[in-house]
């Protein structure tokens, strides 16, 4: 009986023991974020679910408010329109802030007229900017954040009638605050 008694204390000894060697701890981030490159901008809630160690998963949902800088074949009707994002990020730091790299998508939306002789429309214009971000989340007392993020990436527009619209690489200037939970 001894035997056994001793077997059990140090089983439940190493378990206990090996339960405190964990490092972080699992979080949510909520907040708002915006977002900013040369055709518009967006503004939206941020989503966050972070992992114990290094990893974090994020969510975009906001309003995209087009510029009026668009190529000459068509023109804005409604000045915005929805905002998606998803993304991944890595960071250096065992815990989910400091620095960080990740891979982001992102799709802006909002109606546009085709000029020809007679208007065309409305179609329904798809940025679609897969992209490379960085950036560094400041920590205020382990609960509340602010993140500024640049990131860049190449811009298509997935509406085939507007398969004309610039093709090339854009910046992306982001930035979130909100609180870990």
């Amino acid at each position: 009986m001894k035997k056994v008694t001793i077997l059990f204390s140090l089983i439940f000894i190493f378990n206990v023991s090996h339960s405190q060697m964990e490092v972080g701890y699992n979080t949510t981030d909520v907040g708002g974020e915006v977002l900013i490159n040369k055709n518009g901008s967006a503004a939206g809630l941020h989503f966050a679910a972070n992992a114990k160690l290094h990893n974090s998963f994020h969510a975009f949902l906001g309003y995209y408010i087009a510029k009026d800088n668009t190529p000459n074949y068509y023109y804005n009707k409604s000045k915005g329109g929805l905002a998606v994002g998803i993304g991944y990020r890595y960071y250096t730091d065992l815990r989910p802030h400091n620095f960080f790299i990740g891979v982001n998508a992102n799709i802006f939306t909002n109606k546009v007229m085709l000029n020809t002789q007679t208007p065309e429309g409305p179609y329904t214009s798809k940025i679609f900017i897969p992209s490379l971000e960085t950036g560094y989340m400041f920590l205020i007392n382990d609960m509340f954040f602010i993140t500024p993020t640049i990131a860049a990436g190449y811009k298509t527009n997935l509406e085939s009638k507007l398969s004309a619209d610039e093709k090339k690489v854009v910046a992306l200037l982001g930035i979130s605050l909100g609180a870990k939970f």
